[in-house]
C-alpha cells in the first residue's frame, strides 16, 4: 500500500511540475492590457504617425526531446522557453507597414542596436512588473521599425503606378477565446526509455551504416491580446516518434528509410508493440532494397501512388498552392520572393483537378474516424474561429486559405493563419465514388493501361521521402551523405515496385518522381476506396527569401491512393560517394 501512495505522489508531483510552469494568467492578461492601453494612448515619435493597431503574444513553449542509437541515448533535453511577439502597425487598414519587403532588413536587421520585438526570450519567472518591462521595450522597437518601414514604403509607391488598391488588413470584430487543456498525461522517462528499447532493434544488423529514433513533445500556451479587442488563451501540444536508417550499396548508392507517427499527445502514440513492428519494418525494408535493380530506362507511363505517398505529394505539390499569398511592395518594384506555389492565386473559378475530384480543409475535425488529425485546432494565430472551406468543387477552384491579409479574390480571413503563416490544417482530397475502386481493382486498371500503351511493366510507389525528416534527422545523422537524393523538381522515392502483367511486383532502387507540378494533378483518372490518413509536419509555403513563420507546421492530409495517367519516374543519376573501405564493426 505504502509503494502505491509513493507512486501515486510520484506522478503527481511530476504532473504539477509540468503545469506549473504556465504563469498566472491574470498577472499576463493584465500586464498586457495595461501596457497596450499605454502604448495606444501614448506611443508617437515626433512627425510620425500613432500605432493603429498593437498585438502581443506571448507563448510558454516546452520542449521534451530525445535520441537514442542502438540502445544508447544520444540526446535528451527538457524545459520551457518563454517566447514574445509584438507587432505594431503604422497607417490605417487601408494601408500601412505591413506587405513590404524592405531588403535591408531582411539582410541585416535594423541598422540600430536595437531590442528584439519577435521571438523575444524573456525571464521564466514572470511577474506583473517584469512582464510590463519586457513589453515596453519590445513594443518601442516594433513602433521604431514598423514606423521606418512605412515611410520607404510611402516613398516607393511614388515610383509606381498602382492597379491593386486592397486593404493591408481587414478588419474583425472583437472577441475572446479560451482552448486550455490543464492536465497531462506525460511522463518523459518512460518514453526516454521506449526509444532506447526500440533503438536497439537496429543492433546487430551491419548491413545498416547509422539509425536513430527520436521523441519529442512540444505543448505550448498562448496568450494572446491586441488593439481591438481581441483576445484569446490557446494550448497547443505536439508530439511524435520518428526512426529512420541508412546505408548504401555495393556501389555506393545511398539508400534510406523512414518511419514517423504524430499526435498531439504522447498519451495517443502506439504502442510499444506497434512501434517495435513497425521499426523492424523499415530494417528489412532497407536491407531488401540494397540487392535490388534500378530502373534501366527512364519510365514515362500510368503510376498508382498508394497511402504515405499519395498524402505526401499532396502536401508538398499540390496543397501550398491552396493558400492566398499577397505579392508584397518593394523599394520601387513588386516583390514575389518565395512565390514557388502562386500557381491558383488568379486561378478562382478555373480548373485545377478532374471533375470528380473536391476538396476541403476542415480544422476542428479531431478524428478521421478512428486516427487523430493532428491539423486540429479551434483557435487561429489571430484569434479567430477557422472555419470549414471547399477549395475545389468537382475540379474547380472556388476559394484559397487566408489569414487577414487579404488578397483579390479573398477579402476577409477564413481563420487559417497558424505558425505565423496561412497554412492548411486537415485537408480533405476527395473522389467521386464512380472514380473509387478496390485496392486490386486499381492495380488492374493500372495493368490495362499498361497494356493499351504496350509497356513491359508499371509502376506503383508506395512511399516517398519526407521533407522533414529528410532535412533534420537523416541529413545530419549521414552527415550530409544522404544529399546524394537532393535533386531540384524532384521527390525522392523510398518504396517503388515494378507491377508485371501477370501481378508479380519488384521492389526499386535509387528513384524519384522527375518534374511533377500541379498541373500533374490534372491527369488522375482514379483512386482507391480506401481512405488513408497522412499525418506530417508540413514545409512553410511561403519557402524563401524573405518568408515568415514556423519551418514545419502540424498538418493532415486525408486521401485515396490515386492513379496517375502518365508520371515519369526517373533513377537518380549524380554522382555517387564512395562507401566505407571496411566493413561495419558492430556485428551480431
Amino acid at each position: 500500500m505504502k509503494k502505491l501512495i509513493i507512486i501515486i505522489i510520484i506522478i503527481a508531483s511530476a504532473l504539477l511540475n509540468l503545469n506549473a510552469q504556465y504563469p498566472d494568467t491574470k498577472i499576463v492578461m493584465s500586464a498586457m492590457k495595461d501596457e497596450l492601453t499605454r502604448s495606444m494612448k501614448e506611443l508617437k515619435l515626433e512627425n510620425l504617425q500613432k500605432p493603429y493597431y498593437i498585438e502581443y503574444q506571448l507563448k510558454v513553449m516546452g520542449e521534451y526531446n530525445a535520441s537514442a542509437f542502438l540502445g544508447n541515448l544520444t540526446n535528451s533535453s527538457s524545459g520551457f522557453n518563454y517566447i514574445l511577439n509584438v507587432s505594431v502597425r503604422v497607417g490605417d487598414y487601408q494601408f500601412d507597414n505591413s506587405n513590404f519587403l524592405d531588403i535591408g532588413f531582411s539582410f541585416f536587421g535594423s541598422t540600430d542596436d536595437e531590442e528584439r520585438f519577435t521571438n523575444r526570450r524573456i525571464p521564466e519567472e514572470i511577474n506583473y512588473d517584469i512582464l510590463r518591462r519586457q513589453l515596453w521595450l519590445a513594443t518601442d522597437a516594433a513602433y521604431k521599425q514598423s514606423s521606418e518601414v512605412y515611410s520607404k514604403k510611402v516613398a516607393s509607391i511614388k515610383n509606381l503606378t498602382r492597379k491593386d488598391s486592397i486593404p493591408d488588413y481587414s478588419i474583425v470584430k472583437p472577441s475572446k477565446s479560451y482552448d486550455t487543456t490543464n492536465k497531462f498525461d506525460f511522463q518523459f522517462d518512460y518514453f526516454i526509455k521506449l526509444i532506447k528499447e526500440l533503438s536497439n532493434q537496429f543492433s546487430g544488423l551491419p548491413q545498416i551504416y547509422t539509425s536513430k529514433v527520436n521523441f519529442e513533445y512540444l505543448p505550448t500556451r498562448i496568450y494572446y491580446l491586441n488593439s481591438e479587442g481581441i483576445e484569446y488563451i490557446k494550448d497547443e501540444h505536439f508530439s511524435g516518434i520518428e526512426a529512420i536508417c541508412f546505408t548504401q550499396t555495393e556501389k555506393g548508392i545511398p539508400i534510406a528509410q523512414h518511419y514517423s507517427v504524430y499526435s498531439r499527445q504522447p498519451k495517443n502514440l502506439p504502442s510499444k508493440d506497434s512501434l517495435r513492428r513497425a521499426i523492424n519494418e523499415i530494417a528489412i525494408k532497407l536491407i531488401a532494397k540494397t540487392s535490388q535493380s534500378s530502373l534501366e530506362d527512364s519510365y514515362n507511363g500510368p503510376v498508382i501512388v498508394e497511402g504515405q505517398a499519395a498524402g505526401e505529394i499532396i502536401s508538398r505539390v499540390f496543397a501550398p498552392n491552396l493558400i492566398a499569398q499577397r505579392e508584397k511592395l518593394s523599394e520601387g518594384m513588386i516583390a514575389s520572393f518565395g512565390g514557388r506555389f502562386n500557381a491558383f492565386q488568379k486561378k478562382i473559378g478555373g480548373r485545377v483537378l478532374p471533375e470528380f475530384i473536391s476538396v476541403f480543409d476542415k480544422p476542428k475535425e479531431l478524428n478521421y474516424k478512428s486516427t487523430e488529425l493532428v491539423g486540429y485546432y479551434t483557435i487561429d494565430d489571430q484569434g479567430i474561429e477557422p472555419k470549414n472551406v471547399t477549395l475545389v468543387d468537382n475540379g474547380f477552384l472556388k476559394t484559397l486559405l487566408n489569414d487577414r491579409t487579404p488578397i483579390k479574390r479573398v477579402m476577409e480571413s477564413n481563420g487559417h493563419r497558424r505558425g505565423g503563416v496561412p497554412m492548411f490544417s486537415n485537408l480533405f482530397f476527395f473522389l467521386d465514388s464512380t472514380k473509387t475502386f478496390s485496392n486490386q481493382d486499381l492495380k488492374k486498371k493500372l495493368l490495362e493501361l499498361v497494356k493499351q500503351r504496350e509497356l513491359p511493366f508499371g509502376i506503383i510507389i508506395r512511399k516517398v521521402m519526407n521533407q522533414n525528416i529528410f532535412s533534420t534527422s537523416l541529413m545530419s545523422q549521414t552527415y550530409g551523405a544522404i544529399s546524394f537524393l537532393i535533386d531540384q523538381n524532384s521527390i525522392p522515392i523510398v518504396e517503388a515496385y515494378k507491377i508485371y502483367p501477370d501481378g508479380r511486383e519488384e521492389l526499386l532502387k535509387n528513384v524519384q518522381i522527375n518534374s511533377l507540378s500541379h498541373q500533374s494533378f490534372k491527369d488522375i483518372l482514379f483512386g482507391s476506396k480506401e481512405i488513408y490518413v497522412h499525418n506530417l509536419l508540413a514545409q512553410n509555403p511561403g519557402g524563401g527569401f524573405g518568408s515568415e513563420g514556423s519551418a514545419w507546421i502540424p498538418s493532415s492530409i486525408i486521401s485515396p491512393s490515386l492513379l496517375f495517367e502518365d508520371l515519369e519516374i526517373t533513377n537518380v543519376d549524380k554522382d555517387i560517394p564512395k562507401p566505407p573501405f571496411l566493413s561495419n564493426p558492430i556485428k551480431n
